[in-house]
């Protein structure tokens, strides 16, 4: 992948989401030498899901924790078929413009705190060469936006290493 021609969007199922993967694909249209990596992430792992009492026997805590995996894993598969209609949602709107399948990646994180997503964008973002970071951004009302940084605007004071469009 050409860094300068691949672009991270991320995808929430929001209305600004949708509008940002429309942008980008009328920005790239039918060509085939870019590349759209969509980012999703996943609710937060219940906290049920996250530890156990443990046990005083290490063969049953090592069971215990066995199973606990197995269930986050579970969880885990479960909550990203949950957003697979998001998401081919997100890849029809690419694949009417023109957009090939395998130009198109799909990629999940896993943070459980808000700002931990722009850290997770930025390093997916590295990770997946990209050279464009694209977020939608929802309407806010002015008292709110007082005291709510958005996540572009965030991107946009992290990182220099990306271009970051923040689709309103």
């Amino acid at each position: 992948m050409v860094k300068n021609k691949t672009f991270l969007v991320g995808v929430d199922g929001s209305e600004s989401s949708i509008r940002s993967v429309s942008y980008v694909a009328d920005m790239i249209g039918a060509r085939e030498d870019f590349q759209v990596v969509l980012f999703h992430v996943l609710p937060p792992i219940p906290p049920e899901l996250l530890e156990f009492g443990g046990a005083e026997d290490p063969e049953k805590e090592q069971n215990l924790d066995q199973i606990l995996k197995k269930e986050q894993a579970q969880w885990i598969e479960n909550a990203k078929k949950a957003a697979e209609p998001m998401l081919d949602n997100a890849k029809t709107i690419l694949y009417r413009i023109g957009v090939l399948p395998v130009m198109i990646t799909t990629v999940f994180s896993q943070s459980i705190h808000r700002p931990d997503i722009v850290h997770e964008l930025i390093e997916t973002a590295h990770k997946q060469n990209c050279g464009t970071i694209v977020v939608g951004r929802e309407s806010y009302s002015n008292f709110k936006e007082m005291f709510h940084h958005h996540v572009g605007e965030e991107l946009v004071r992290q990182t220099s290493s990306f271009a970051v469009w923040v689709i309103a």
